[in-house]
């Protein structure tokens, strides 16, 4: 299948800079014991877990910068930093909140559908995916946004802007290869938003 070799590039990179973040992140919450950093430590956990028994795709995109996007779009956030003037502001304890849940409840909802290339493992309309297309997509940008409140920074906004701009070309990326199935056009006709409701 076209994509197979770019496909497994991809994952053995997330496999590396999930071993990377866990350092990275159990680093950050031993010195500045900043509690969100646990949900960084269990989402990559839990993608670890569902990556190794995850369902063959269906389909699989052939573009090489399409791959490029999905471990962009993943990887920028582990360039965040911890700001040493740490506003432990509710607002931004909130997001970070709610975007883990829709994280969580994302990971649920796919289920052994969960992939890192742009692939079609079954297309998924149950749970969150009720609401919007990508609810892990917009769980990230809440939490990043969340984190960024918190720990602000230009250095910290400047990752928040990239990480946010390669989630929607790994988003329009993963749509181009859903959209050769029936079953995603009928469901995207029913569930119009794609990442924020009444927005985009």
């Amino acid at each position: 299948m076209r994509g197979r070799p770019l496909a497994l590039l991809t994952d053995t990179c997330f496999f590396v800079l999930v071993l990377y973040s866990l350092s990275t992140y159990l680093h950050l919450f031993n010195t500045y014991g900043q509690p969100q950093t646990i949900f960084f430590i269990s989402y990559q956990l839990i993608a670890l877990a569902f990556l190794l028994i995850r369902k063959n795709a269906v389909t699989l995109s052939s573009r090489p910068l399409d791959y490029v996007y999905a471990l962009l779009g993943l990887g920028s956030s582990l360039l965040f930093r911890p700001a040493y003037a740490y506003s432990n502001s509710i607002i931004g304890m909130f997001l970070e909140a709610a975007g883990g849940f829709f994280v969580l409840g994302a990971f649920l909802s796919l289920n052994r559908s969960f992939g890192i290339a742009p692939e079609n493992r079954g297309v998924k309309t149950i749970g969150l995916y009720r609401i919007i297309r990508h609810p892990m997509y917009f769980g990230y940008v809440v939490v990043e946004i969340g984190f960024v409140i918190n720990n602000f920074s230009a250095f910290n906004l400047t990752v928040l802007v990239v990480a946010i701009f390669f989630t929607i070309l790994r988003l329009r990326a993963e749509e181009r290869v859903l959209r050769k199935d029936s079953r995603y056009i009928e469901y995207s006709q029913r569930t119009r938003w794609r990442l924020i409701p009444f927005i985009f």
